[in-house]
């Protein structure tokens, strides 16, 4: 932190991760808190110059500046940019199981939180970013042990028909079947996949489902990491009173602007 001071960067605190499974509704409170006047999200600059955070961190501050702010909300839009995660840590994306707390040393934290650090403006200091798929929380909060948590979840029969129509299930996941697992399925999926004759429906619901199973392990091993669930059909029925109760939780001052 010493260091980062000296090189006039700000340190990471209270990043704001937004985790759960695609398709269940990650991207529409990723968006929304976007919004808000102090947090910093990672744009395409980000994917494209992983080794240049700082191009990030001009497109953060020139974001606040009138009427040049028009054109960049329509040119920029926060991304998860796993492009940006695998340069600072190799094997972020597609990991063949969930990173947890062991799999971070000394270097990885150093790696990350400095390449994070240079994203930040003095404005816009509060770090949100959308992770999907694994979890990854327990490898995240021991990098940022002061992060906020934020889980997506959504009726798995409504993610299992969502996630069939997208382009990474169609193109290289469902379709090529046991794409979550590094070996074989786990003796219990492989026979409720088998009891529905390798249906890619329930393919699809089983892999709600091991999600959910991550989660579980998680909370089992790590109780102390405090995680938000969110329910996006209880946002949609009320989403002004879901949008304080995430924000309070992210600690994110509510203003009317923001309301």
């Amino acid at each position: 932190n010493a260091k980062a001071r000296q090189r006039g960067l700000k340190p990471v605190e209270r990043p704001i991760f937004i985790t759960g499974l695609g398709r269940s509704g990650t991207t529409i409170i990723h968006t929304l808190l976007s919004t808000h006047p102090d947090v910093n999200w990672l744009s395409l600059l980000c994917a494209k110059f992983p080794d240049r955070p700082y191009l990030n961190r001009w497109l953060m501050r020139a974001i606040d500046i009138p009427l040049l702010n028009l054109y960049l909300k329509r040119r920029f839009v926060p991304l998860e940019n796993y492009e940006f995660w695998d340069f600072y840590y190799r094997g972020f994306f597609i990991p063949c199981r969930d990173l947890v707390a062991s799999d971070v040393d000394r270097r990885t934290v150093k790696s990350i939180r400095q390449g994070f650090s240079q994203l930040l403006t003095p404005k816009r200091d509060r770090l949100l970013i959308k992770i999907t798929g694994c979890p990854r929380i327990g490898f995240l909060h021991a990098i940022f042990p002061d992060a906020k948590f934020v889980h997506v979840t959504r009726d798995g029969r409504a993610v299992a028909h969502s996630r069939m129509k997208t382009p990474f299930w169609v193109g290289w996941q469902g379709w090529r079947g046991l794409s979550l697992w590094p070996d074989k399925m786990p003796a219990h999926y492989q026979q409720e996949w088998e009891h529905y004759k390798h249906s890619f429906f329930a393919l699809a619901g089983i892999e709600w489902k091991a999600h959910l199973d991550q989660m579980a392990e998680l909370r089992r091993n790590s109780p102390d990491i405090d995680i938000l669930e969110v329910k996006i059909e209880a946002f949609c029925a009320d989403p002004m009173r879901q949008a304080q109760e995430i924000a309070e939780y992210c600690e994110l001052p509510w203003d009317s602007g923001f309301e």
